[in-house]
């Protein structure tokens, strides 16, 4: 079984994120890809992040049409810092060794690899794929990961909070399941101001 892991804050998920994934699926014969949101992502510190079950529900929201995708609360339930090797680690404890894992980035993440946690060992444990995003200009790693070049997606986390923390809208940028909860959680963050 080959399976992707898709971690990531997802703060929230857009249509990038399914994006990538589908791409994913597809070009590495995937049968199923696993998003995977962060507790609290240790090189992001000073990220302000959405609350947790706010974002697994608009995951499991945003996957729900796809048998092929699926969500793991795993980081959320451990707590604290969040870091890739464990995942990869429980994974393969529940799947087996001969699952072959594929763990989904950014190509962003690639510069902060040393900084990871037991980087070796992550690479033990997945083949690492790197998909390009929107301004890459492309550089070298000493790890080896598995570029994978896609027609960038111009949609981030920071662009669909910071449209509706103006009241903007964020439609086609976001799926359409997640839509009536962004609105609620914004409106009442509004309210609390």
């Amino acid at each position: 079984m080959r399976i992707g892991v898709f971690g990531g804050s997802f703060n929230p998920v857009h249509n990038g994120h399914l994006r990538l994934a589908s791409y994913a699926l597809s070009e590495l014969n995937l049968n199923r890809v696993i998003f995977v949101p962060s507790n609290q992502t240790p090189l992001k510190k000073k990220e302000v992040l959405l609350p947790a079950a706010l974002r697994l529900s608009l995951l499991k929201a945003a996957v729900k049409k796809n048998r092929s995708f699926g969500v793991s609360d795993c980081e959320l339930k451990r707590g604290g810092m969040s870091f890739t090797v464990d995942t990869l680690k429980a994974f393969k404890k529940k799947w087996g060794k001969k699952t072959e894992l594929y763990f989904l980035s950014g190509a962003d993440v690639v510069q902060s690899l040393d900084r990871w946690k037991s980087p070796k060992k992550v690479f033990q444990l997945c083949r690492f794929v790197v998909v390009t995003r929107p301004g890459f200009k492309g550089f070298r790693s000493r790890w080896p990961v598995l570029w994978m070049p896609m027609e960038p997606v111009p949609v981030s986390s920071s662009m669909v909070r910071g449209r509706l923390s103006k009241g903007q809208s964020v439609r086609g940028l976001v799926p359409p399941l997640t839509l009536p909860a962004l609105r609620r959680y914004f409106k009442k963050i509004k309210k609390e101001i």
